[in-house]
């Protein structure tokens, strides 16, 4: 029996140890730190410009970094480069090996151990650069003595850097370090070393609503984070204090942290205290958004300054297989939107391609979204305004800006951005006045007058006939006269009346005479249909 109790007491701790090394899903390296649902890329300082000197040289400066599992050797090709120097610094020893190229002069900071060889050829010439305590120190020597920079690149574990000649899209003149992902330069190929497995992650799919949960651990030393989700999204982010997340997209989300959020140009703390264990991250998500299951769990442990991150729609079947690195905007516009109305409920939004005949009054309403628990106003503007163009005298056809400036603020107001701008264009057409308005027909109203003068043809044809019999005697009624009353559809001022003539033959009696002949044999006419 003691046997037996043992047994059950083992089997009740393994199970207890299995639930809280997976408190949400059990955990799996990425592999490239890229899968379906998520894509991990580090960032680095760096900046290119259009600078070229008086003499047609361009300049290019080279911070290389490495791990210290990683023994350092580079291929440098520079065989394809424009008239370049070249400036290179290593936190490490080095060794390239070089493609060279006669119009390219290759420099070393002082305290940098770079050796450089040629193929079969012993070692090319090296110029030296002082030692920088930091990166602005050497760009500042380098401007001052060059008169520019053209780029700066910051790699870590290169293996090939490859110089293509292809002139870069166009570019600031100044170079101001800002978080990069180097293979946004055309002019530049790198092929770095694949990084080890630094993102965990794991998936799971439920009927609920998608949430994403974003965990850097303390010790890792992740500073910034630029995020790009899809739309719709729940996701709750979490890492060491002083971190700071940046949602690039401009998208409808709700989000939950402990660190500072910065969300289309506007910064926001929720003032969130939450460690990094997994068990307390799972039972504060479940409960913030009342739900019962994560989609995706994942944790960063690489340990850089600077990451790119994507959490992609698993589900969606549009999800490219690969991401294109893209470069962060430095800053973006809050979603204000400003629609147009046609009736003073703004109930009936105008078409966009629509033309607003300038005798008519247009109401616009200015709108911005709320992102789960934070919740902004529009201030310095009203949310509704109306205008026309009536007082306006012969306004040509012509298209115009409605444009507003606004501050979004916080629920409490302690808190705004700067005065943003919000704009939508709108055709005007003239209003012109009808003088002469005119009757329009439609199909069974000029069937009908058809009809109507077919029958009346037909009732005097009767009459006639009725007459003749009764009294034998023709009746002259002057035919001519009433046929041509009956015979033109017009209405008085408007150009809108057709005349289309048809016969009705008559039939002579024997007994009657020429002058009968001469009296009935008159064309009648009856109105047609047609309308000009």
């Amino acid at each position: 029996m003691r046997s037996i109790t043992c047994f059950i007491a083992v089997i009740l701790c393994l199970r207890r140890a299995a639930s809280d090394s997976s408190a949400i899903c059990e955990l799996k390296d990425v592999s490239g730190d890229s899968n379906d649902w998520i894509v991990l890329q580090e960032m680095s300082l760096g900046c290119w410009t259009d600078f070229t000197s008086l003499n047609g040289t361009e300049v290019h400066i080279f911070k290389l970094l490495s791990s210290p599992e990683i023994h350092p050797m580079l291929e440098l090709n520079v065989t394809m480069a424009n008239p370049s120097v070249v400036i290179i610094t290593s936190s490490s020893p080095l060794t390239i090996l070089l493609q060279d190229n006669p119009t390219v002069k290759i420099y070393v900071t002082d305290g940098s151990s770079v050796n450089i060889y040629l193929p079969n050829r012993g070692s090319p010439q090296k110029h030296a650069a002082p030692f920088a305590n930091s990166d602005s120190e050497l760009l500042k020597w380098a401007t001052e003595t060059f008169g520019g920079v053209t780029s700066f690149t910051t790699a870590r574990d290169p293996m090939v850097i490859t110089f293509t000649g292809m002139k870069g899209t166009q570019q600031p003149s100044t170079c101001d370090l800002q978080p990069e992902i180097a293979a946004d330069k055309q002019f530049i190929e790198l092929k770095l070393t694949s990084p080890p497995d630094e993102l965990k992650s794991c998936y799971t799919k439920y009927s609920e609503e998608p949430i994403h949960v974003i965990n850097i651990p303390d010790d890792v030393k992740i500073r910034h984070v630029y995020l790009h989700l899809p739309s719709n999204s729940k996701v709750f982010l979490r890492g060491p204090a002083n971190t700071e997340w940046t949602i690039l997209n401009n998208i409808s989300v709700k989000f939950l942290s402990n660190n500072h959020v910065t969300l289309n140009g506007m910064k926001l703390l929720l003032n969130k205290t939450i460690s990094d264990d997994p068990k307390e991250i799972r039972q504060k998500v479940l409960l913030h958004y009342k739900s019962t299951s994560i989609t995706s769990y994942s944790e960063i442990r690489l340990n850089v300054s600077h990451i790119q991150l994507w959490i992609r729609d698993h589900t969606s079947s549009s999800v490219p297989a690969e991401v294109k690195p893209t470069t962060p905007a430095p800053s973006s516009s809050f979603p204000l939107q400003m629609q147009l109305f046609s009736s003073p409920d703004y109930m009936l939004p105008l078409d966009p391609s629509s033309k607003v005949q300038s005798d008519k009054r247009v109401y616009a309403e200015i709108s911005s979204q709320s992102f789960g628990a934070i919740t902004v106003s529009i201030k310095d503007c009203p949310k509704r305004l109306s205008f026309s163009f009536e007082m306006l005298q012969n306004l040509p056809s012509s298209s115009w800006d409605l444009e507003c400036a606004v501050k979004l603020c916080f629920k409490s107001g302690k808190s705004c951005t700067n005065e943003k701008h919000v704009k939508r264009n709108f055709q005007i057409k003239p209003y012109i006045p009808n003088k002469n308005p005119c009757f329009e027909f439609g199909l069974s109203a000029v069937l009908g007058i058809a009809f109507g003068g077919f029958l009346i043809g037909v009732l005097l044809t009767g009459a006639l006939w009725f007459i003749k019999i009764r009294t034998g005697h023709p009746v002259a009624l002057g035919m001519r006269s009433t046929a041509a009353e009956l015979s033109v559809l017009s209405i008085t001022g408007c150009p809108c009346g057709l005349t289309k003539r048809q016969p009705v033959p008559t039939h002579q009696s024997p007994s009657e005479n020429s002058s009968a002949n001469a009296s009935i044999g008159s064309t009648q006419s009856t109105p047609t249909s047609s309308m000009a």
